[in-house]
């Protein structure tokens, strides 16, 4: 890991070039041709007919190297991991070379790095769902990504464990997941005494669900949903938690529910601080 500071300004660096050079190399793609995104929109990890079974240890060996970079410092690349990783236990050929398609989008990435600069906003967070977006099973992937001083500090791409009956159950689904992680960032700052610790903005682009965690009446189209996801009700009710309408086209979460155009692609990597 790389961690540059300016003396002047106090703004921070974090990168991970040398582990990117040395995975290229490790896995014999120095000399691979760069593309500009991890993988082409609307990329679906289903197999094709009469496919090949592609080196279980290797495809994994790949797979866990990708994950830990997008942990720490490349949340560009997660969704894209995160969607190929569910193949691990019975990789295909074409799953192999999805994953050697992320190598090359880091190869023409190499020197992106987040930045970490004071601008005084309080935390607030983006959670989106691409509803049915796994053409498999039908099960939608949730994401979040939550901001601190306007910098990216926390990040989450995740398939959902249950089929949802329509978008805004997906959605409800996804925002109750970045509210638990709302609650556990915002007990963070009080320990640590920040003066920012108040209510955190949730940005929601689904008015269906965001309607549903702020009105506890059972319905028709929600009384079959889990008990365990109607917290972000209670999270409302207390004012921890603040939701706040968000276009679809700003919804900074899209990165990390599904794979993008390259236009639209780019527009949020650089939303994510990523320089």
């Amino acid at each position: 890991m790389e961690i540059e500071r300016d003396g002047k300004t106090g703004e921070i660096m974090l990168g991970q070039k040398q582990y990117i050079l040395n995975m290229l190399k490790t896995y014999g793609m120095e000399d691979c041709k760069p593309t500009n995104v991890p993988l082409d929109a609307g990329h679906q990890v289903a197999c094709l007919s009469n496919c090949k079974r592609a080196d279980c240890k290797a495809y994994q060996s790949i797979i866990g190297a990708l994950m830990y970079l997008s942990l720490v410092a490349r949340p560009d690349i997660t969704h894209s991991v995160v969607k190929l990783a569910q193949m691990n236990k019975d990789p295909h050929v074409e799953h192999m070379t999805a994953a050697k398609n992320i190598l090359r989008y880091l190869k023409f990435s190499i020197n992106l790095k987040l930045l970490f600069r004071a601008s005084g906003t309080s935390l607030e967070a983006y959670a989106d769902a691409d509803w049915g977006g796994n053409k498999v099973d039908r099960k939608s992937f949730s994401g979040f990504v939550f901001y601190l001083g306007g910098c990216t500090i926390a990040w989450q791409s995740k398939k959902q464990t249950i089929v949802a009956l329509s978008s805004t159950e997906a959605e409800y689904v996804s925002i109750s997941n970045a509210a638990r992680e709302a609650v556990y960032l915002n007990r963070i700052l009080r320990e640590l005494e920040f003066d920012r610790a108040v209510s955190v903005k949730l940005n929601v682009d689904n008015q269906g669900a965001m309607k549903l965690a702020s009105n506890a009446v059972v319905n028709g189209r929600s009384k079959h949903i889990d008990i365990k996801y109607h917290h972000i009700r209670d999270l409302v009710q207390k004012g921890e938690v603040l939701l706040e309408y968000c276009p679809t086209n700003d919804m900074l979460a899209d990165v990390l529910t599904k794979n993008l155009s390259r236009t639209k692609f780019e527009n949020f990597v650089k939303r994510l601080n990523l320089m």
